[in-house]
């Protein structure tokens, strides 16, 4: 009778220098240099079924998500949110590396049941998203230059046009790699929505094609732009977003909603929304999230946004 390999469950801390790794079944913690020569040679010493959670980083975690891919390893990206309620929710107080490191071992033992591990896009795909991921680091960057140089009434006007001739070197990139992809067809019917930019359909696209989702719900909480409720017998909690996945395609659906208002049946929803007494801020959200469903759908049936004429109103 063949003999059962136990599963081996690792909670990584990934640095720019090193990697933190906790192994939960022998409790043991150690240091890694984060070197993909190193990475390798240690990954090939574990036998049996391999699961390993981490946080993502801006790019230090990729080799090691890629080399344990191309080993057989399963991947877990453990949202910075939701492990941060979880830190909460277990009552630990220290964070140190060790620390965040077992805590994402004990995540992945305790709700590994509720995540999907890993898959990764193709190469054009991640480029795509790191493109309109740096993209909004350069608009929030020139926004906040233009804001201190107000302050002091300079002028920094050849920088802004820099600015802007590379956010337009950046667009141009951003559709190169959606025709490549093959998704230019879905790029369009986004595009067709009334406030939607190309950089937002871009975005847009770029999240359904990540992966299969049962219906717009589960779409609208792969972007994080659904609520979280706080309920407990009496009392009832501030209704918040989960904010998981992109914060940028949170930015730009939120962004899009004022021009998206141009059209009348929008600004009437968001007036809808207004009237309940909610704030400008929660209405465009809610505005935002329409634009989202509104997008799925297009894709998911393969159709373009057709915008309706505005009924006459009647004279009294």
């Amino acid at each position: 009778m063949a003999k059962s390999v136990s599963k081996i469950i690792l909670g990584i801390d990934v640095a720019k220098d090193q990697l933190v790794i906790c192994n939960w079944r022998t409790e043991e913690i150690f240091t890694l240099t984060n070197q993909s020569r190193e990475i390798r040679a240690w990954l090939k010493t574990l036998y049996g079924p391999v699961q390993i959670a981490l946080e993502p980083t801006a790019t230090y975690h990729m080799e090691l998500v890629d080399i344990s891919l191309r080993l057989g390893h399963e991947i877990y990206l453990i949202n910075p949110r939701q492990l941060a309620h979880y830190r909460e929710a277990v009552n630990v107080r220290n964070k140190a590396d060790p620390q965040d490191a077992c805590l994402l071992a004990r995540y992945l033992v305790h709700e590994g049941g509720a995540l999907r591990p890993y898959r990764p896009q193709c190469l054009q795909a991640r480029q795509l998203w790191t493109l309109i991921k740096r993209r909004g680091v350069i608009v929030h960057t020139r926004q906040q230059l233009r804001q201190s140089l107000a302050d002091v009434q300079l002028s920094a006007q050849t920088l802004y046009t820099q600015f802007h001739r590379l956010l337009e070197r950046i667009d141009l990139k951003i559709i190169r790699l959606i025709r490549s992809l093959g998704w230019h067809s879905d790029y369009l019917r986004c595009k067709s929505i009334k406030g939607i930019g190309q950089v937002d359909a871009a975005a847009l696209v770029a999240a359904w094609h990540r992966g299969a989702f049962a219906n717009s719900d589960a779409f609208i909480a792969y972007m994080g732009l659904d609520v979280r409720l706080r309920e407990s017998g009496n009392y009832r909690g501030k209704r918040k977003l989960t904010k998981r996945g992109e914060a940028e395609l949170r930015r730009l659906l939120y962004c899009a909603a004022q021009p998206a208002r141009h059209y009348w049946r929008f600004d009437e929803y968001y007036q809808k929304q207004l009237n309940k007494g909610l704030s400008k801020t929660a209405s465009k959200i809610i505005l935002a999230r329409k634009l989202a469903r509104i997008a799925f759908a297009l894709m998911i049936n393969q159709e373009v946004f057709v915008e309706q004429p505005q009924p006459s109103r009647k004279l009294p």
